[in-house]
């Protein structure tokens, strides 16, 4: 049985092929739209953008380059309130094909049936999108994803190519995903237990101008695994870290060396990732989701999950900068 995860990430909307903070569009309020050919659009609020996006992909898309599918299922479509923001559930279903196997029972060993390269291994998956609340100095533009994963498999890279293809299209809107923010990148990924290796890049020049021209003079790689740390350890660790991270020129130090890049090797339910800090802009987090919320059959319990995402939510919102200026 594979292990759920969720994959966390922020958004935004703006004017298609804009630069301008100012064409930055807010969630919970109108959203007045100019069009080169026909008449201006109006929307009450962005919730109303991804409800249209829903409700068109009920049909399953089947995706021939990456060998997958993809529909939304109405049915299973849900908004969950709080002071504090809220919440589209939606319930996508998505599977792969393009090569077979064989399935096995699990208790006699036999074979049970073959599986051709052109079945699709269909999964259902649950996408929350996160709406937070104005406030009296806020006028939040700054919504989240949380996507449910199953072990290996997820939703999130097909699902925004879909929405970033139809906003385009349909309304000359341009979707943009980020990071939350590395304070909390640091707590719900980078911790002690979680950190499996080191991988240390110092870029090497030569005393010589000429050694330098065109190729260059190389790069130093250093791999240090099995890291242990104490309470004293860990916090000067975590200090260094955020020092790198704050500034993408900066050097990170270690045993009395200074290294250009600093990536991590961490391991995050179940899965290993390795993440370069000077790289984080379209980082996603991902985070465990508790053993109790997964049924028999390796699906979330929904009502469960859904108390899950609530308060995960709230966690996240209270480290988000909520409006872009």
């Amino acid at each position: 049985m594979y292990n759920l995860s969720l994959t966390a990430c922020s958004f935004h909307l703006k004017v298609k092929n804009s630069k301008s903070k100012e064409k930055i569009f807010p969630l919970n309020r109108t959203i007045a739209i100019t069009q080169e050919e026909g008449e201006p659009l109006s929307f009450e609020n962005a919730k109303e953008l991804f409800y249209l996006f829903f409700r068109s992909h009920g049909d399953m898309i089947d995706d021939e380059a990456k060998k997958m599918t993809f529909s939304c299922d109405m049915d299973a479509f849900l908004v969950l309130e709080s002071a504090e923001y809220s919440i589209m559930r939606m319930k996508i279903n998505s599977g792969v094909y393009g090569s077979s196997s064989e399935i096995i029972d699990g208790k006699t060993k036999k074979r049970k049936l073959k599986k051709e390269a052109s079945d699709i291994e269909l999964r259902p998956f649950y996408l929350y999108v996160v709406f937070p609340r104005d406030s009296s100095e806020v006028t939040v533009n700054k919504g989240m994803f949380l996507f449910q994963n199953e072990g290996i498999y997820g939703i999130k890279t097909i699902t925004t190519e879909y929405m970033q293809k139809y906003f385009s299209e349909n309304f000359g809107i341009t979707l943009s995903c980020r990071t939350i923010s590395p304070d909390l990148f640091m707590r719900k990924i980078v911790t002690m237990e979680s950190i499996k290796k080191l991988i240390l890049i110092k870029n090497l020049n030569s005393f010589d101008a000429a050694d330098n021209g065109h190729f260059g003079y190389g790069k130093e790689v250093r791999t240090i695994a099995n890291l242990t740390f104490g309470a004293a350890s860990w916090e000067a660790f975590q200090r260094k870290l955020f020092h790198f991270m704050g500034n993408r020129f900066n050097l990170f130090e270690f045993e009395q060396q200074e290294y250009d890049t600093l990536k991590l090797n961490v391991s995050i339910g179940g899965r290993e990732r390795t993440i370069d800090l000077h790289n984080l802009e379209n980082l996603s987090i991902i985070e465990g989701i508790p053993n109790e919320i997964q049924l028999a059959d390796g699906h979330p319990d929904l009502e469960k999950l859904d108390e899950h995402i609530s308060k995960v939510a709230g966690e996240y919102l209270s480290e988000m900068v909520l409006e872009i200026r």
